[in-house]
This record gives structure tokens, C-alpha cells and sequence, in this order.
């Protein structure tokens, strides 16, 4: 009895490496960490879309202040344009595991299906793997243009900030409320791309979540 236990252990060893069940595990992961990514960059996009409303108060209040009240209004105002800046540190830094761990997991997963012995079932993985890189692509493009739209946004923040902080006096601020007026507008179209790539990422966290 005892020298058949002996047999089965390499036998049911030999049949586990065949299976491949340590490579499914390890795939199991990265689609888990790719829905991890994911979902905390939803997060940080759900953050940066109330922050920049809160940006933009403290902005319609450097507008409206007076002389005597546009030292303190223009501080709170680089108080939130330094968390807005520190948030979109965050989000980039998230995009960019989002990229690496999201091409790690689709990469891996087209070699795997492309080494599939049975036709259909290779037919079908592969198929899969495209659409789900389709869907990929899709939240990437979004996540640019948002990208794209933040830089405008962030560089006539930058710009007010510094014109602003070189001349606060009555003749500087009347110069540049007509200035606050069209920052305040730029926030729009960035906010719409960020809103859309929320849309996005939140679309491929549901597609990868296991059911």
C-alpha cells in the first residue's frame, strides 16, 4: 500500500506541472492587480474631479476680492493649487502602474492562448484577449486626452499663480481678472476628459472583475 502512495506522488506531481496550474495562478494574479489598479485610479480620478471644483472656488474668490482681501484669498488659493498639483502627481504615478501591470497581464495572456493545444479553445482566448486589449486601448486614449487637457489647465494655473504672486497690487489684480475668467473656463474641457476617462477606467475594472 505504502510503495503505491509512493507511485501516485510523482504521478499526480506529473500531471500538475502538465496542467500548467502554477502559470494559471500567476495570471490569476495580475488580473487581479490590473482590477486593483484600476479601481484606485477611479479613486484618485473621483478626488481630482472634486478637487478642482474646490480649486476653482478659491479662484472665483481671488476674483471677486478686494484690495484689502487679495493677499488672503490668493494664499488659499496656492493652498489648493499645491493639493490639486500633489493629486496629479498621484494620478500619474497610477496611470503609469495601471499601463505596466494592464500590458503585463494582456501580454502574458496572449502567449498563453497562443500555446493552447485544443483549435477552439485557442480561437476563442485569443479572440478575447483582443477585445479585451481593444477596451484597453479605448481607456488609455481617454486617460491621454485627459492628460492632454490637465497640462493646459495646470499651465494657465501656473501662470496666473506667478503673475499674481510678482504683482499684488490693485493695478496687477485688475489686470488679471479677465485672466481668472478664462483659467476658470480652461477647467472645463479638462474636466469633461477627466469625467470621461472615469467613465473608461471604470468600464475595464468592471470587464476584468472575476464573476
Amino acid at each position: 500500500m505504502k510503495n503505491n502512495k509512493r507511485l501516485c506522488r510523482p504521478l499526480a506531481l506529473a500531471l500538475l506541472l502538465a496542467l500548467g496550474v502554477g502559470c494559471s495562478t500567476t495570471q490569476t494574479e495580475r488580473s487581479q492587480r490590473a482590477v486593483s489598479d484600476l479601481q484606485q485610479l477611479h479613486k484618485l480620478l473621483a478626488a481630482g474631479d472634486e478637487q478642482v471644483s474646490t480649486l476653482n472656488k478659491s479662484l472665483a474668490a481671488v476674483a471677486k476680492a478686494k484690495p484689502d482681501d487679495l493677499r488672503g484669498t490668493f494664499a488659499a488659493f496656492e493652498k489648493e493649487l499645491q493639493r490639486t498639483q500633489k493629486l496629479a502627481a498621484k494620478v500619474s504615478d497610477q496611470i503609469e502602474d495601471v499601463k505596466d501591470n494592464a500590458e503585463a497581464y494582456l501580454d502574458t495572456w496572449k502567449k498563453q492562448a497562443k500555446k493552447l493545444g485544443n483549435a477552439d479553445l485557442k480561437t476563442m482566448s485569443l479572440e478575447r484577449q483582443q477585445l479585451v486589449q481593444q477596451d484597453f486601448g479605448r481607456m488609455m486614449a481617454a486617460v491621454n486626452a485627459m492628460s492632454t487637457t490637465g497640462k493646459a489647465y495646470g499651465a494657465d494655473l501656473k501662470d496666473l499663480q506667478t503673475f499674481l504672486g510678482n504683482d499684488m497690487t490693485r493695478a496687477g489684480s485688475a489686470l488679471a481678472k479677465p485672466f481668472l475668467t478664462k483659467v476658470q473656463a480652461s477647467s472645463e474641457p479638462f474636466l469633461k476628459s477627466l469625467r470621461a476617462a472615469q467613465v473608461e477606467v471604470d468600464q475595464l475594472a468592471t470587464i476584468l472583475q472575476p464573476k
